[in-house]
């Protein structure tokens, strides 16, 4: 039997390449797919990396539509993932969250020619915030995915084989300018600057590199658990903002304060993008209070749904001990 092609968006970042390696590194799986990589410069040094792995490479933009359409035909299965944030400097909050939008739809317009061989179709997305709380949370980098969302939801067809996949928090994210610990030497010890409460819970993924792949591989060998639009929450551990600092602290025998200032304040600090990160937080805040919160989405799927050994995952201590201080 021919290999089935999978086409991989994002096949040079985190997540797309996340998912180029779990399949790579899986006997069955390798023997199973045929990987085609999705990026906007195939000549480029991540992309000729990809092709000395086996991984075949195709040229799109995500605002063209007919290199979009060149680019899935023919495939058995398509994971999309979309950005935000790479234009949200350039662009600012609104528009940056228009053009994910666009370019998410875009895709899964460019899916629906391509049905009569599309057996997945995973979409990278995060919760439905102003849906879920009832308008109480509004989060533009949440939104603007919801709104693609909403598109292959109206679209039978292309919903039949959908599965929509949260990923959780990076530890990663600790790495990031407004969250990385700052050493204060009169202090003696690390600080966290976070415009949200230290108990605000998140669903962590750990080393998302390492992780996230395999919740797609999953996806992929169990069609009778997914599709129909279900939803697969990736993430290894529910921890609060809080531990997580302190778990990075004690990983690097240091200690470390979390300190909780205003978010006009904090936005203050880091203009936009400051204000946006602690929006997406606030809805995880909301959440600590609702104990049947997910049943709101409808079906959401864990590790243990899609029976992952989670204690094989990269574990997050480890993740946050494997971050450069």
């Amino acid at each position: 039997m021919s290999k089935r092609i999978i086409t991989v968006f994002g096949a040079t970042g985190v997540q797309g390449g996340s998912v180029v390696d779990a399949l790579l590194n899986d006997a069955i799986a390798a023997n199973t797919y045929v990987i085609r990589g999705v990026t906007r410069n195939p000549s480029s040094a991540a992309a000729e990396a990809l092709r000395t792995r086996g991984v075949s490479t195709v040229q799109a933009d995500l605002n063209d539509m007919s290199s979009l359409s060149a680019a899935v035909s023919g495939s058995y299965a398509i994971f999309a993932v979309t950005d935000f944030w790479g234009s949200f400097k350039e662009l600012g909050q609104e528009k940056a969250a228009e053009l994910e939008t666009a370019q998410g739809v875009n895709i899964a317009t460019a899916a629906l020619s391509t049905l009569d061989t599309l057996q997945h179709f995973i979409f990278s997305t995060l919760p439905d915030a102003s849906r879920i709380t009832s308008g109480a949370v509004k989060v533009p980098h949440y939104e603007s995915k919801a709104h693609v969302k909403e598109y292959i939801e109206s679209q039978p067809e292309l919903r039949a084989v959908t599965t929509f996949v949260w990923p959780g928090f990076y530890a990663s994210n600790l790495s990031w300018d407004i969250l990385k610990p700052v050493y204060l030497d009169t202090a003696g010890q690390y600080i966290q600057l976070q415009g949200i409460n230290g108990d605000t819970p998140v669903y962590c993924l750990g080393d998302t590199r390492a992780n996230f792949g395999v919740f797609i591989r999953a996806i992929l060998t169990q069609k009778e658990k997914v599709g129909n639009g279900n939803i697969v929450f990736a993430y290894v551990e529910m921890i609060t903002l809080g531990d997580l600092l302190q778990m990075w602290a004690q990983a690097h025998d240091v200690k470390a304060q979390y300190v909780h200032i205003e978010k006009a304040v904090y936005d203050t600090l880091w203009p936009g993008l400051g204000g946006e990160f602690v929006m997406g937080m606030e809805f995880w805040d909301w959440v600590k209070n609702k104990g049947s919160w997910m049943g709101d989405e409808g079906s959401v799927l864990n590790w243990r749904d899609l029976n992952i050994d989670v204690g094989a995952l990269t574990s997050i201590e480890k993740a946050v001990s494997a971050l450069l201080i």
